[in-house]
């Protein structure tokens, strides 16, 4: 046997080797891929519908938030008219108390009371009215 039979022979097992070795890797990858697609298939299985009724919820929350949106602009509106309206009946209020008070001392005045008790109850009104104009 020469030298150069001897290196086929090497070269020959070597590559018997390595192609034994890439077929127990390539089995094993074609085993680990049959596994993966396995148990992506189960999760899909157990998540998908799960994912489907989240995206559902999460539409049926988006209407209620915009529901919720209306009736803060509402609440707001409302906020606004009942402000207004408060400081109009304020104004209003005041004016006919003023002049129920005024008609009040006026027939107080006319039909009742004594002088004495006229003049104490436009004394009254007068420090009122100062009071008032502070």
């Amino acid at each position: 046997m020469s030298s150069s039979d001897l290196a086929a022979v090497v070269v020959t097992v070597c590559v018997v080797v390595a192609l034994v070795a890439l077929i127990a890797v390539l089995t094993q990858a074609f085993a680990l891929m049959r596994e993966f697609r396995r148990k992506l298939e189960d999760f899909d299985s157990k998540v998908g519908p799960a994912l489907s009724q989240l995206a559902d919820t999460a539409e049926m929350a988006q209407t209620e938030i915009g529901r919720l949106r209306d009736l803060l602009n509402i609440a707001q509106k409302v906020a606004g008219l009942a402000e207004s309206a408060g400081a109009g009946a304020a104004r209003i209020a005041g004016v006919p108390v003023d002049k129920v008070r005024a008609a009040a001392e006026a027939l107080r005045g006319k039909f009742g009371g004594t002088e004495s008790e006229t003049s104490a109850g436009s004394q009254g009104t007068a420090a009122g009215s100062e009071e008032t104009g502070r």
